[in-house]
């Protein structure tokens, strides 16, 4: 095994034993060369608490790539709380690095840049994320390891982890299904997702959908994600 493989290993069994996460969405560590790509991914929580009840989350995004390497994409964040009407709320910037080529090492490496201003509670987030991608035949493995500095008059300032994983069978171009986990100080989330894309014209309309389980007190009882993404 060489030095980069046994990076790996060493880096994703360390990772694992201390990470969180929220129930968002799984990045893949690759850059398509100056496409443009719109997007847009909601989250319901449905749980017995009447206090998380109903919840949606919404993000609206556009992406382009300036490079073979690197595309920088902006959101506007809204939510809909119980009892209260929608609301846009929050803007976040990232910007993505593919540090390796497909193929090119034992496994293939992203970086993830992020800069995120909650307007609702004056909330500050910036992060980094490694993204980690492996093929095993059709079985394709994806995780996202997250370290997250939130500061503002609204939180303690603190450090946060977080990882987002993935299992995904290719089946067809059409239909991938796919398990994915959700872990932090306070989520545990797990369930199967969907995943699927289909050409129009030289364009791709790609879609996932969700539904992740929740296994403590903290984490609603079922999210129900849902992801759709024009590139052109």
């Amino acid at each position: 095994m060489n030095k980069f493989n046994y990076f790996s290993l060493l880096f994703l069994t360390g990772f694992f034993s201390s990470v969180s996460a929220e129930i968002d969405k799984v990045y893949h560590p690759y850059v398509e060369a100056y496409k443009s790509e719109i997007e847009y991914r909601t989250l319901y929580k449905n749980d017995a608490n009447r206090l998380r009840d109903g919840t949606q989350f919404h993000r609206l995004s556009f992406e382009h790539s300036l490079s073979e390497r690197f595309s920088i994409e902006a959101y506007a964040i809204g939510k809909n709380l119980p009892m209260k009407s929608f609301a846009v709320d929050g803007y976040e910037i990232e910007a993505k690095l593919q540090l390796t080529e497909q193929g090119e090492y034992w496994s293939d490496w992203g970086l993830l840049f992020e800069l995120e201003r909650d307007t609702e509670i004056n909330k500050w987030e910036m992060g980094v994320g490694f993204l980690w991608e492996k093929e095993w035949g059709n079985i394709i493995t994806t995780a996202n390891f997250l370290i997250d500095y939130e500061l503002g008059s609204g939180v303690n300032d603190e450090f946060e982890t977080a990882v987002h994983s993935q299992i995904k069978y290719r089946w067809s171009r059409h239909f991938e299904p796919a398990i994915e986990i959700y872990l932090d100080e306070e989520t545990r989330g797990l369930g199967p997702v969907f995943l699927g894309s289909k050409k129009i014209g030289i364009n791709t309309l790609n879609w996932e959908l969700g539904f992740i389980f929740g296994f403590n007190d903290e984490t609603a009882n079922q999210n129900i994600r849902f992801l759709l993404d024009y590139e052109f």
